[in-house]
């Protein structure tokens, strides 16, 4: 048996061979605005599934049905005292009171819960906050197994991290939890726990049905191409704007040197130009004058009276091509004398 209390359990162990004791939280009720607050009528004695205590003994798993049929074996109530009196009642020189009686277990998912009837001054104790933990003491085996209840305790000391007694109904959060739950909602400060709860459960709903209006939104396969299809159409678009513009770009100059406005050795520059600008090489080449005759023109061929002079055309020439009058005239020398 444990009794959740370190000393008390020490004390018992070799005594009372598997005997252990673990406190559970007692809510208050709060069963009108003038009525006072009263301990629950039905508490949780021992929790469902493997469960250990505070002090690190255990683990324990509660076999329901062994308990249950103990008790009704036993044949009566079982003592609720106070911090375990009973334990050592025999040391004793006066009275043990009880605290309360447990009518009755049940079994909750699980869980084993005890009808207590309460002591008007243990309901008293308890609503005061004078005691907030009931410590129920119980019988195992050797694994841990949880067979009986031999009754309860009202201590200070919890051993099972459970709910306290004393714990008040309406208000079932710690303070600053609270607090800030009303700041996280722009809640007024006078906001009442019912309250909190309405505006919770208001953002729940509005967290559903967004999330519903999303899915409804999911986008239809059949309206939309995979993005690699999409990639391999926009990469073979490039591609031919590409091949297009430097089709635009050979014929611009190709036009340039038949008008005689370009020099053959001028060509990779006027198809660099003409494809990385269109529209301005088009208007270099509407301003630009002839250096060359133009294709066809049997002049072409013929041999100017004096290479080295310049006329007013292959001077504003000079200025376009951000050439000096002599390399120009050299160049013109040498594609006359071609």
């Amino acid at each position: 048996m444990t009794y959740g209390h370190p000393l008390l359990d020490a004390m018992h162990a070799a005594a009372h061979g598997a005997r252990v004791w673990h406190a559970v939280s007692l809510p208050l009720l709060q069963p009108g605005a003038d009525a006072p607050p009263s301990p629950p009528e039905w508490v949780m004695l021992i929790p469902a599934g493997t469960f250990s205590g505070r002090d690190g003994r255990g683990p324990y798993t509660l076999d329901i049905e062994a308990v249950l049929a103990a008790f009704e074996q036993g044949g009566i109530d079982l003592p609720i005292d106070y911090d375990h009196q009973t334990l050592e009642a025999d040391g004793k020189s006066g009275p043990v009171p009880a605290a309360g009686w447990i009518k009755e277990l049940q079994a909750r998912e699980g869980a084993l819960w005890g009808r207590v009837e309460w002591t008007p001054r243990a309901a008293g104790l308890i609503a005061d906050k004078e005691y907030r933990y009931l410590s129920p003491v119980f019988r195992h085996d050797k694994q841990g197994r949880v067979l009986s209840i031999e009754g309860a305790g009202l201590t200070h000391y919890p051993n099972l991290d459970l709910t306290p007694v004393a714990h008040q109904k309406g208000d079932p959060m710690p303070e600053d939890l609270f607090e800030r739950l009303v700041m996280m909602l722009n809640l007024p400060a006078t906001t009442t726990p019912d309250e909190l709860v309405a505006e919770l459960q208001k953002a729940i709903d509005q967290l559903a049905t967004l999330k519903t209006e999303a899915q409804s939104r999911q986008p239809d396969p059949a309206e939309w191409v995979p993005m690699s299809q999409h990639k391999a159409v926009a990469d073979e678009l490039a591609k031919l704007q590409t091949q297009i513009a430097q089709e635009k770009a050979e014929a611009a100059v190709r036009a340039a040197m038949s008008a005689g406005k370009l020099a053959p050795a001028m060509k990779d520059w006027a198809l660099s130009y003409a494809s990385k600008d269109p529209e301005g090489f088009a208007h270099w080449c509407e301003k630009a004058p002839a250096i060359l005759p133009p294709e066809g023109d049997k002049s072409a061929h013929r041999v100017a009276p004096n290479a080295d002079t310049l006329t007013e055309e292959d001077r504003i020439a000079c200025a376009l091509l951000g050439m000096s009058e002599a390399e120009f005239a050299a160049h013109k020398k040498t594609l006359i004398k071609e």
